[in-house]
């Protein structure tokens, strides 16, 4: 069953895809998430804290979900684990309102994205200890960046399928260079 925090955080990401951060108040968050505005409170004492409370959310949910799948990847002998991990956790959110929160949050309020940031380079840290080819590695970071860049600005022209086989085509080209 999903906390009053988690209801309330799941009201701040819709109403940022929507709306942005610089309308959003605990009043409309309140309205959102139908509860008052003292129940908002309660649990977020700002706006700021709202919105810290999306990044850490979505950014502990892919930390621990590409850890998780990395290390099992790595238990199966996979070359580069955390790169396939990677791509594999941009497959589930590629439809998903985390992406398009993250880039609005980063654009109005860049000091909230921090924890972001730094979940970003640790992926970067071991996928470029995973991969043998520096400048190979670097690429797969870019493209890994640019897909979820794209799809938070809905400015995909390829379907999902072509992706996926874009995917798949780098991961084998990386996959012969280990």
């Amino acid at each position: 069953m999903e906390t009053t925090a988690e209801q309330i955080l799941d009201a701040v990401e819709r109403l940022v895809c929507i709306k942005g951060t610089r309308k959003l108040t605990i009043d409309v968050v309140a309205a959102e998430a139908g509860m008052s505005k003292g129940g908002v409170l309660y649990n977020f004492r700002s706006k700021h804290e709202l919105l810290l409370g999306v990044i850490r959310r979505v950014v502990s949910e892919v930390r621990e979900k590409t850890y998780t799948l990395s290390d099992k990847l790595a238990e199966q002998g996979m070359a580069s684990p955390t790169l396939l991990a990677s791509f594999q956790i941009y497959k589930e959110y590629r439809e998903k309102t985390a992406p398009k929160v993250l880039f609005a949050l980063a654009v109005q309020e860049p000091e909230l994205v921090a924890e972001f940031q730094g979940m970003s380079n640790e992926f970067g840290g071991a996928i470029s200890n995973e991969v043998s080819d520096p400048v190979m590695g670097h690429m797969c970071l870019l493209l890994i960046d640019g897909l979820y860049y794209r799809q938070a600005l809905s400015i995909e022209r390829c379907s999902t399928g072509e992706i996926d086989e874009l995917i798949d085509r780098v991961l084998e080209i990386t996959c012969q260079n280990d």
